[in-house]
């Protein structure tokens, strides 16, 4: 099962790095705002083959080719993210060093000690892209959707099913759900996304909150089930599953980030110049309907819109956090 996810992953970050070389081949890029006179570098603080390292992967070979110098992604796990995090805070702020982090980043703070200060660390660039999240299931599992999970926890008794989160952001938002669902399933942390997503498939765990991309090969396979999407709408990679919203549960709406984040202190024009850049990337037709295909949403937000939206989220995540009883795992 492990080399079946590991090949699942790999297959998607594969196809997205083809899909990135066409791209470049048949549009010339427009001219770059950003002149990087030597490697860039984007960290990204979890698993080779997951979503962000996809998408990650994806957008370093478009600024490859549009920067003209080379760009890699250097996987540093550890820490939910903060690892990497970490290196980033301490980089020279001149937007040769980045961390491509998920929304988990803005959590970190209230459930563990950080060797930086999360509000002010980092010089928030844009949204990549907005995964959107779905609540996977074992296959076995007697029920279809989120509405159907509610009807069998309510008939079990609560703490009788397992929910797996490889991240303390995917267990706020399994806890979100569950707590807009008024249910209550046994929390199973993991680390890292590919173990856990194997284990539901499997059916040692009987559901778990991750992004489209994690866990599309496997839904189409029939080696997953999918009880419902975050957002507003459907989405073309899962056109048969319903929103969370459409089955009746309120305040499911939003979705997480793939967020770009330069060192604080790096000079606005270069955020500026190289969110303009990312932006250019995601409005090329074949690069945006790559990212859609993979179940996430284009972002390119500008570094004012996505700064406030990194500081909200730090600021609702441990309101919830609190609210919610949540700790380190």
């Amino acid at each position: 099962m492990a080399r079946s996810i590991t090949a699942a992953f790999a297959g998607i970050a594969l196809a997205l790095g083809v899909a990135a070389t066409a791209m470049a081949q048949n549009a010339a890029p427009a001219k770059s705002n950003f002149a990087p006179t030597r490697t860039v570098t984007i960290i990204v603080p979890y698993s080779p083959g997951g979503g962000t390292d996809a998408v990650g992967r994806l957008m370093a070979k478009a600024l490859e080719e549009k920067w003209g110098q080379t760009v890699i992604v250097d996987n540093r796990t550890g820490g939910n993210g903060s690892v990497g995090a970490a290196i980033v805070a301490r980089a020279q702020p001149d937007g040769h060093t980045m961390v491509l982090a998920v929304s988990g980043i803005a959590i970190n703070a209230h459930l563990m000690k950080l060797p930086y200060d999360t509000t002010t660390a980092f010089a928030p660039v844009t949204a990549v892209a907005y995964p959107v999240a779905t609540l996977l299931a074992t296959p076995d599992l007697p029920a279809n959707d989120l509405k159907g999970l509610v009807e069998l926890v309510r008939k079990e008794g609560p703490d009788k099913r397992t929910s797996a989160s490889p991240d303390p952001g995917s267990r706020l938002m399994a806890e979100r759900i569950f707590d807009s669902a008024g249910i209550k399933l046994l929390n199973v942390p993991y680390k890292g996304a590919a173990s856990f997503v194997g284990d539901i498939s499997a059916g040692r765990v009987d559901v778990g909150i991750a992004s489209v991309t994690s866990g599309l090969a496997l839904i189409n396979g029939g080696k997953l089930k999918a009880l419902g999407i975050m957002g507003t709408q459907r989405i073309p990679a899962l056109p048969n599953v319903a929103t969370f919203k459409e089955q009746g549960f309120s305040g499911l709406d939003e979705n997480s980030w793939y967020g770009l984040f330069a060192p604080a202190g790096t000079p606005p024009a270069i955020v500026d110049a190289i969110q303009k850049d990312i932006a250019s990337v995601l409005a090329v037709p074949e690069f945006r309907a790559k990212i859609i295909e993979y179940g996430s949403l284009p972002g390119g937000d500008s570094p004012t819109a996505f700064s406030e939206r990194f500081q909200r989220d730090i600021k609702v995540s441990g309101e919830t956090i609190r609210r919610l009883g949540m700790t380190a795992d």
